[in-house]
């Protein structure tokens, strides 16, 4: 009777150890990757390379950080991996980091609710290659740490966009009263007093051609041989 309990608790022991083990080895191998994933990135692709990211601030999410960004930051490291060809070790190292954030989003309750209560806060960045791996690597480290989400959050009230001042143009208008308001420009003026020449000339020929007529007719008329 006290041997088949010894060999149960080994039983137990064993069990016990090689499922926490299993986990712990898990885990470590999780971070290693990850770690020397993001390090490989920010050699691989140049610092200057300027990567969108749609993503939440920190101070507007609150608790629900990770869970605000999840989404987002997959979408935006799958754009990044397209970028590179299949056998690329840069795709393959994106790919590491796409099934972190899968396996975290797996695990979410209520994220597209979530998601959709705080869309008014979400910022449309690009950032350099640096910054954003940055991000990626504090991203997974908080959902590390904190590996229960919440199921609900309260959003900020969305933030105000402020108009631009109107600008209005000062028309200046002469002090003395013998200056005269000007509402064409000069060059403007004389075409139009130019045009208004032809006119006014052809009118006066007109008029001289008819009254040149009527006394040619008039003197024709006393004369009886005309």
């Amino acid at each position: 009777m006290k041997k088949s309990k010894i060999w149960i608790r080994i039983c137990v022991h064993l069990l016990l150890c090689t499922t926490f083990g299993v986990h712990s080895s898990e885990f470590g191998d999780a971070v290693t990757d990850d770690i020397t994933s993001i390090s490989l990135l920010k050699q691989n692709i140049p610092k200057d390379y300027k990567i969108p990211v749609t993503y939440i601030p920190k101070e507007v999410g609150g608790m629900c950080w990770v869970t605000l960004n999840v989404f987002h930051l997959e979408l935006s490291l799958r754009g990044l991996a397209d970028k590179f060809g299949n056998i690329s070790s840069n795709k393959y190292n994106i790919s590491i980091l796409i099934e972190m954030l899968k396996e975290t989003r797996y695990h979410m309750k209520n994220l597209e609710v979530i998601t959709s209560d705080f869309e008014c806060h979400y910022r449309d960045e690009k950032w350099q290659t640096g910054h954003y791996f940055q991000f990626v690597e504090d991203f997974l480290k908080t959902a590390r740490s904190n590996r229960d989400s919440p199921e609900e959050c309260d959003p900020p009230p969305c933030p105000t966009t402020t108009k631009a001042p109107a600008t209005t143009i000062a028309t200046k208008y002469p002090t003395s009263g013998k200056e005269s308001l000007r509402f064409l420009p000069e060059v403007v003026e004389r075409s139009l007093l130019s045009l208004l020449v032809i006119p006014i000339a052809a009118i006066v020929f007109l008029f001289v051609w008819k009254v040149s007529c009527s006394l040619s007719l008039k003197t024709c008329n006393l004369k009886p041989d005309c």
